[in-house]
């Protein structure tokens, strides 16, 4: 009789035993893929980035991330940086507090995400416009070249008899090599025979030098400068091209990342635009849903996340028609289709600076 009990008290015990593990494996899969039954209540995601302010450019994440967090009800909050030495504070403060996930908007971000990737296990790691060398962050980029081939069409098509297209950026690296290289092939599929000058202030901020630049590239024959110093930096492109004009020499250029055409200055025709919120959303899907990778991946055209403006937006902030013709505007149309039905496939290679 005490053999048969105790064979019942260890059977009891095994099933037990069972029905906890069985708990728990359910339990590891709710945390995995986040919620099992729709209920987002309980996750919490942070955002860090730059001092926010009125940069677009961090403002459309910071929407994305609002709008998220009221449509699926989870909690989340946003953390601002002034320094590098912030960037590193924060990303632990948000790492030891619990957050699930943890985006970060640029450069900065890499680093301090890498880092924390390994110490904190538990915690889902993105950065937006930048890759961290640790493969348990996920990288989201962007394919700059795919929109600054269709902004090249766009340009040749609207200046057709140009000999000289200029082109001002930060600093010459392969990532803005990325923009230089789509541009020139997307001038080249209609005017084969065009030639660029290019100038680099290697700064992202000086407009000084920026403004110096585009009075040379004027000089030198270009009517058109392509703005890729930043949004902010372009800004001595602008001011060259209102006084240029004064002159009765005008320029035309883009703007950068964010729409930057506006009616005070009808010689910026036109920009490239990097979509952050497209990035958000694409994190926060495959994070709620169990399939959020890391390594990196890069969204351009068909994604809707690197786009032209007037082109890939239905909407622009000032649209100088004598310029933008529907002739212009199709030609541009017709380059972005070209990309997404993969009849053209814009395929970076290394820069020779010879």
């Amino acid at each position: 009789m005490k053999n048969f009990m105790r064979k019942i008290t260890i059977s009891l015990v095994l099933l037990m035993s069972a029905f906890v593990l069985a708990g728990c494996g359910s339990s590891n899969k709710t945390e995995g893929n986040n919620s099992s039954n729709g209920d987002y209540s309980k996750l919490r995601v942070a955002l860090i980035s730059d001092t926010i302010g009125t940069e677009q450019f961090i403002l459309q994440a910071y929407n994305a991330v609002g709008a998220a967090a009221e449509k699926y009800g989870f909690e989340w909050t946003s953390i601002e940086c002034t320094d590098t030495a912030a960037w590193e504070e924060n990303t632990r403060a948000a790492s030891n507090e619990g957050y699930d996930l943890i985006i970060g908007i640029g450069w900065q971000a890499a680093d301090p995400f890498s880092e924390a990737a390994d110490e904190f296990e538990n915690t889902k790691y993105a950065v937006i416009d930048t890759t961290a060398s640790n493969d348990k962050v996920t990288s989201i980029g962007f394919k700059e070249a795919e929109g600054s081939y269709v902004l090249g069409a766009m340009i040749a098509k609207a200046f057709p008899n140009e000999s000289l297209y200029g082109y001002i950026s930060s600093f010459q690296t392969q990532a803005t090599y990325k923009y230089r290289y789509g541009f020139e092939e997307g001038v080249k599929s209609l005017n084969p025979n065009a030639k660029f000058m290019y100038n680099f202030t290697n700064s992202y901020s000086d407009t000084s030098l920026a403004y110096e630049y585009a009075v040379q590239q004027k000089a030198a024959g270009a009517n058109f400068i392509f703005g890729g110093v930043s949004a902010s930096g372009n800004s001595g492109i602008y001011q060259a091209a209102l006084e240029l004009e004064k002159k009765g020499t005008p320029i035309y250029t883009t703007g950068l990342s964010i729409d930057q055409t506006t009616e005070d200055n009808k010689y910026i025709i036109g920009g490239l635009i990097k979509d952050t919120a497209v990035c958000v959303n694409t994190i926060i899907d495959e994070f709620l849903s169990g399939e959020l990778q890391g390594g990196a991946q890069l969204l351009g055209i068909k994604e809707g996340a690197f786009g032209v403006v007037g082109i890939t937006t239905e909407t622009m902030n000032y649209k100088n028609t004598e310029i933008l013709t529907d002739e212009v505007i199709e030609a541009g149309k017709a380059a972005a289709e070209d990309i997404k039905s993969g009849k053209v496939t814009i395929v970076v290679p290394e820069e020779s600076k010879n």
